[in-house]
């Protein structure tokens, strides 16, 4: 009899494994043992499961390892309390199918749940696996848990009375992730900035890793559920190959292995490429793929630690948080890992440590990018002052042989100057013989006349007289011609309001003997009586060689009826003077060339200094334009100066 009994408590010791109590008072309970059956064929139904002994018993926090069949769990719960209504939830939200079997007179009633259900349809709208209970005080329920997955079989069961559950202030992972995600999202928008501030695939590397990262999380605690999207039954560990590729692209630029170690950063490609291969083959749930990614993924990260240590060692890494970062991430994410394949207890430092080390590791891997941000910026800065420093020396060089340069054109400028006036003083002489040879032939006309008339002795007092007012005539005319002549050559340069009129009129009266020996008509027109601020002297010398010019112009060109036309008029607030003639005008082939010093189009005769220094005096000291254009009949030179201001007397004088 005594062994009976034994025998019966032996069969039957691990269905009391699956009994849960209830006390009063009890708001939630998470320790407890329940009975479990693994369906490797996935074949029976909940009529056999009911009929079945469960010969197994796991803790309510269990890992069983990756396993492709059903995992049916029986709890037996005995209400205690006055309590009726409670709430069982289920911690992990990426089972395929994770279904309630309740039962009634009636038979099982089917509470459906997982990721093959649609959110909307669950009894409680929570992400996790959560099912409402409903036992009357003093009785007890037989309930039976079937669940898919084609991850780990992990996770952890906890009973909640319904109050309990639904207490607004009660703390869960739920109120913990978006905090957390949070983190994430602020460490990828500040990467992004840094990615578009540097431009390096670096940056590019990590943000793939932490959005890679942050779906991860999404499909570890289910949340991306809430957000409308389609379940996904192998998300969590697809994202988790991507995961390690943009890590594996990071690692080997970070530690630059194309420089120091090539075959290692080959080998790296090969990690990267492996597991989006393997992320594939994950996702159309190909047998052992999700096994021998573990594998890779551990030789992985062992090789990666070796390697940060040996780049450590040898200087290669200028900052310890990289190896930091792996230090702690590497446990953690091996405890999990590990877990997931039922070598550990699932329990909560195993469970969510990861989270930590991984949040550490993204940390401290955005300060070795900000870092390196940091360091290239100061670097740019330091290159910056060194580009300052060089311009400064370059602007006082510049500054220097802008001065020297400016220098050698203003001598360069005077001697052109000076020759220029030679050649026109060369001119003046010559045209003040021609000037004077006619009164001179007329003196001596009258001078032979008073001889013949002496000798012949009839001269008398009235021609004497006649005799004198001639001479006095012909000689006030060759001292006027020597006065203008010199008053042009006194070398005054300094501005004052001169009439313009006056002054076209004087240079006219100077060019009188060569324009009335070829037979050249003149035409002045005076619209204005404004003044412009100028030298006198240095604008008869422009309007001189401008004259002289069209004279040449039209004997060349032998036109019969020559003639030069002088306009005086306002412009805006300058006046123009406009010298127009008949003589054919500038073909276009030189029009490019007639300002540019020593060109000529006299042969030997022309020094090809004069249009260069007319348009240097009228630009540089009037702060004036000299331009031309050709008409029908011959070409045009508008001369624009300034009209007298009072003001312009204010300011230093030009000479």
């Amino acid at each position: 009899m005594f062994f009976r009994i034994i025998f019966l408590l032996f069969l039957y010791f691990p269905c009391l494994f699956g009994s849960l109590v209830i006390s009063e008072g009890t708001k939630s309970i998470s320790d407890f043992s329940l009975a479990y059956h693994y369906d490797e064929t996935s074949g029976l139904g909940i009529e056999e499961i009911n009929d079945l002994h469960f010969t197994q018993t796991i803790h309510s926090h269990f890992s069983q390892g990756y396993k492709e069949g059903t995992a049916w769990f029986k709890i037996t719960i005995e209400n205690k309390s006055t309590n009726r209504d409670f709430v069982l939830c289920f911690t992990e939200p990426f089972w395929s199918t994770f279904n309630l079997y309740e039962p009634t007179p009636k038979g099982w009633i089917k509470h459906q749940n997982g990721l093959s259900t649609p959110l909307k349809r669950y009894e409680i709208q929570n992400a996790n696996p959560t099912f409402k209970l409903k036992i009357a005080p003093g009785t007890s329920k037989t309930y039976f848990i079937q669940g898919q997955t084609v991850n780990a079989q992990m996770g952890a069961f906890t009973l909640y009375t319904e109050n309990e559950f639904f207490r607004p202030s009660r703390f869960t992972l739920s109120t913990f992730y978006p905090f957390y995600s949070g983190i994430l999202f602020i460490i990828l928008i500040l990467n992004i900035f840094l990615l578009l501030e540097m431009r390096e695939r670096i940056y590019a590397y990590y943000i793939g890793y932490v959005s890679a990262f942050i779906i991860f999380v999404s499909m570890f605690n289910g949340s991306y559920l809430y957000l409308g999207f389609h379940p996904w039954n192998a998300g969590l560990h697809v994202t988790g190959t991507i995961v390690l590729a943009f890590m594996a692209l990071f690692s080997g630029t970070f530690l630059e292995l194309d420089k120091y170690f090539p075959r290692m950063d080959r080998l790296f490609k090969f990690f990267t490429g492996s597991f989006l291969i393997f992320g594939i083959l994950i996702h159309f749930n190909i047998p052992y793929s999700t096994f021998l990614f573990n594998i890779l993924s551990t030789v992985f990260v062992t090789i990666l630690l070796i390697l940060a240590i040996k780049t450590w060692l040898i200087g290669k890494i200028n900052t310890p948080y990289y190896l930091i970062a792996l230090i702690i991430y590497m446990p953690t994410m091996g405890m999990m890992v590990l877990m997931f394949n039922g070598l550990l207890e699932n329990n909560g430092f195993t469970r969510y440590a990861f989270l930590f080390g991984a949040l550490v590791e993204i940390i401290f891997f955005s300060l070795i990018l900000a870092k390196r941000f940091q360091a290239a910026k100061d670097e740019k800065i330091h290159f910056q002052i060194e580009l300052l420093a060089e311009k400064e020396k370059n602007q006082e060089y510049l500054e220097y042989e802008i001065e020297r340069q400016r220098h050698e054109i203003n001598e360069k400028n005077a001697i052109l100057f000076h020759q220029a006036r030679d050649a026109a003083m060369g001119e003046m002489i010559s045209m003040i013989a021609h000037q004077w040879r006619q009164p001179l032939n007329t003196l001596a006309l009258i001078n032979e006349n008073l001889y013949f008339k002496h000798k012949l002795g009839q001269w008398d007092e009235e021609g004497f007289e006649c005799a004198h007012d001639q001479f006095n005539e012909h000689l006030q005319y060759m001292s006027k011609t020597i006065d203008d002549f010199r008053n042009y050559y006194k070398n005054d340069h300094i501005k004052r309001p001169e009439n313009i009129g006056t002054s076209v009129e004087l240079a006219l009266r100077l060019c009188d003997v060569f324009l009335n020996y070829a037979k050249i008509k003149t035409e002045l027109i005076v619209s204005t009586e404004k003044k412009g601020y100028l030298s006198q002297n240095e604008l008869i010398q422009v309007l001189m060689n401008l004259i002289k010019n069209s004279h040449d112009a039209i004997l060349e060109r032998h036109i019969v009826s020559g003639k030069i036309t002088i306009t005086v008029e306002e412009a805006a607030d300058a006046l123009s003077i406009r010298v127009c003639d008949n003589g054919g005008g500038i073909s276009d082939d030189i029009a490019a060339k007639i300002f540019e010093p020593y060109f000529s189009t006299k042969s030997e005769n022309g020094t090809g200094l004069g249009l260069y220094m007319s348009k240097a005096i009228i630009e540089e000291h009037f702060k004036g334009t000299l331009a031309f254009y050709n008409t029908e009949t011959g070409a045009c030179f508008t001369v624009l100066v300034p009209a007298y201001d009072e003001r312009m007397e204010l300011t230093p004088r030009v000479s």
